[in-house]
């Protein structure tokens, strides 16, 4: 099993290239199960987009990749079981329900896997495709959906989840008439997605805002699209030049997709300086703590960024207060980062006070999900001597060459 070896105390420096985002690159491959034929660039080089390509070619896709660039041939689903194996891995495995109900009018899923980060249930799937015609039979090998009458219509989610947005929104493309969803998430990654299937013939409109306006049509054709860039890498990148006192230009990215992490970020001391598509950060000499952090649905403060934050505030002056709001199991980095030499006190599940400390001290620890492990490796990046993280399947879920970019600008990170 991989493990990444850091010596830290290295001040990073430099410029990063931020690729494609996973979560918008995953619903979209989901889509092409309904679109002729598709071109997708800036497709990031991660291990969940190489096993969506591996279902979608059991499926009976033809999938050929240069770089980040991506050729799909849809010449007909020619199997309708998800592998077990491959969707055991991956949590949003499920996203390729709303595709196939479309596309192939049946579906048998494996129950997901991917992080686990507390209760991620998938009832709010299930019920939304259920009131737009699919029947459901489930067993302790998966969920078998089959399309009954496939009909558009008004669905209001109890909570904005962005799964379930997307499902919907590729089931209600090909869905007879018109489907409304109600309170959706509003994610880039979600008008990525509307941007993608109104390319290949689509009609939505909403996108972003509290209501998606879906008008069925018939068939999907070619479409060419390019991946957005990964919001919750960058502000990967910006704590981690935070917390190892650096400076970086950080390009190829969208600033206004992540206003609230800048926001928290600039609460450091950290001068941030932002361009169209492109953003200069320079750590402050001393980190300050932050009275306040909350996780929440976009366009506040992400919960993909809550375990990057915390190790950006390990080393703070003062205490930081952390809320995380949207997963009560998103705390599995803090007994490996407190190995370290932090100070983190766990409320409850869900609250953490971090006081900080003066020095943290590499040790072994292990990654359990994917942007806890993020965290791990940037308290290693800001520790005194050597961090082994084993484990880094995990993170490279979700971050396209992550230790030879760390290396490009200074970081002492090594894959063994």
């Amino acid at each position: 099993m991989d493990r990444y070896v850091i010596c830290g105390g290295e001040r990073l420096s430099g410029q990063v290239k931020i690729s494609g985002a996973k979560n918008a690159v995953l619903p979209i491959l989901a889509g092409t199960l309904m679109t002729k034929n598709a071109v997708l660039k800036n497709v990031p080089n991660l291990s969940d987009v190489a096993y969506t390509v591996e279902i979608l070619e059991n499926l009976g896709m033809n999938i050929t990749r240069e770089n980040d660039k991506m050729n799909i041939i849809n010449s007909g689903i020619v199997n309708t079981v998800l592998p077990t194996e491959l969707c055991s891995k991956m949590r949003s495995s499920i996203l390729l329900m709303g595709g196939m109900l479309a596309s192939a009018g049946e579906v048998t899923i494996p129950y997901p896997g991917g992080c686990s980060l507390g209760s991620r249930p998938i009832d709010i799937h299930l019920k939304a495709v259920e009131k737009m015609g699919v029947e459901i039979a489930e067993s302790s090998k998966g969920i078998y959906c089959k399309v009954r009458n496939l009909q558009g219509t008004k669905i209001k989610l109890p909570f904005p989840s962005v799964g379930a947005t997307e499902n919907i929104m590729l089931l209600g493309t090909l869905a007879k008439g018109v489907t409304i969803i109600e309170n959706p998430a509003k994610e880039p990654e979600i008008v990525d997605l509307q941007l993608f299937l109104n390319k290949a013939g689509g009609n939505i409109c909403g996108a972003g805002t509290n209501r998606i306006y879906i008008e069925g049509v018939k068939k999907l054709d070619w479409c060419e699209h390019t991946i957005i860039p990964d919001r919750i890498e960058t502000g990967t990148f910006m704590t981690m030049a935070v917390a190892t006192g650096g400076e970086l230009f950080i390009e190829s990215t969208e600033p206004k997709h992540l206003s609230a992490t800048i926001d928290i970020v600039k609460k450091t001391g950290a001068v941030i300086k932002i361009n169209k598509n492109s953003l200069y950060i320079d750590a402050p000499e001393k980190i300050n703590a932050i009275e306040k952090i909350a996780t929440n649905v976009y366009p506040k403060l992400p919960t993909d960024m809550q375990a990057e934050i915390m190790a950006m505030v390990l080393k703070a002056k003062g205490k930081s207060y952390i809320s995380e709001n949207i997963f009560n199991g998103r705390n599995k980095h803090i007994p490996e980062m407190n190995k370290m030499g932090a100070n983190i006190i766990q409320i409850d599940s869900r609250h953490f006070e971090v006081n900080g400390v003066d020095n943290l001290v590499g040790t072994e620890v292990e990654a359990t999900d994917l942007r806890g492990g993020a965290g791990l490796v940037i308290a290693g990046l800001s520790a005194e001597g050597e961090t082994t993280i084993k484990n880094i399947s995990h993170i490279e879920r979700g971050y396209d060459k992550f230790d030879e970019k760390i290396q490009a600008i200074g970081g002492k990170i090594y894959k063994v």
